[in-house]
């Protein structure tokens, strides 16, 4: 299911760059969903499709494409949540030097079972844990 979705949103991208590079950029997406989730690389497949798109003279169409995408993405997703059942989520974020008490915290969390996935900017490192 995990591959037929990524695939399905790759298709926001022009033909020409499917062709050329559809494999690498879907089994990157699909390694890269090992780690910070499906729906997040999904989604990503379609920002990155309707960037070029809208770069490109096709405009409309892009548009169009895209908006479908998205909303089978989030149908899929939301159906695939739903099967699942409830999920907790916390947040935890630090910003520069002083992130040891969030770390800990998220050491904690994944003790005790949660999945947690860590993000950074340029200014602040957050924390999402989430238990089934």
């Amino acid at each position: 299911m995990t591959r037929r979705l990524l695939a399905v949103c790759l298709r926001a991208y022009p033909k020409a760059r499917r062709e050329r590079d559809g494999a690498y950029l879907l089994d990157l997406a699909h390694e890269l969903a090992a780690e910070s989730g499906v729906r997040r690389q999904a989604m990503s497949l379609v920002r990155g499709g309707l960037g070029e798109r809208l770069h490109g003279p096709r405009r409309r169409g892009a548009v169009l494409l895209v908006g479908g995408v998205t909303a089978a993405v989030l149908a899929v997703g939301g159906a695939g949540v739903a099967r699942v059942g409830s999920a907790e989520v916390e947040v935890q974020a630090c910003a520069g030097a002083d992130c040891a008490s969030a770390e800990a915290w998220a050491a904690d969390r994944e003790r005790a079972g949660w999945r947690c996935d860590q993000s950074s900017s340029l200014s602040d490192v957050s924390w999402q844990c989430t238990r089934s």
